[in-house]
């Protein structure tokens, strides 16, 4: 899969402000010097209200490692919003691998809820209805990508195709 072949409505979501990417810079700056409380919120959060995610992540002694790639992947959405060719490839990767992992397509919504939620949290009161709509849109695009991409592949337990 490549950005040219992507479906069209994806490639719109990332193209619908020209100034997203450099809203999501400017409000990924509020909580710059705070990256390891924004983590920490979004697991705990997501431990919390999603209980059922839990078991994918079944060794804590992995966490910490974990806690680095959420914290890489947000970086680089941020960095390469506006750069698609670029930033496309990683999601469809992850998008695969998660597969393998037994990510289904309600954690991802689940994802998107915690990540706001922590966003919200740490960035206090400077964090705005506008920087919410552009991480909604950020997200919406990142995860989309990541379930097409893994969309051609089966979840572990899942019967295979019939035909």
């Amino acid at each position: 899969m490549t950005w040219q072949t992507l479906d069209p409505h994806l490639r719109q979501v990332v193209n619908v402000r020209g100034d997203d990417a450099r809203i999501l810079q400017e409000s990924l700056a509020l909580v710059e010097g705070q990256a390891p409380q924004l983590i920490a919120e979004f697991y705990d959060r997501l431990f919390a209200e999603h209980p059922d995610v839990r078991p994918l992540f079944p060794d804590d002694d992995h966490m910490p490692g974990q806690r680095d790639k959420l914290l890489t992947a947000i970086i680089a959405l941020v960095t390469h919003y506006d750069q698609p060719d670029t930033l496309q490839p990683a999601l469809v990767a992850m998008g695969v691998r998660h597969v393998g992992y037994g990510a289904r397509l309600e954690h991802y919504t689940a994802v998107g809820q915690v990540l706001l939620a922590a966003l919200r949290v740490v960035a206090g009161p400077a964090w705005t209805p506008g920087y919410e709509r552009v991480w909604r849109r950020a997200y919406d695009y990142a995860a989309g990508t990541m379930i097409a991409a893994g969309s051609g592949y089966a979840l572990p337990g899942d019967a295979p195709p019939t035909t």
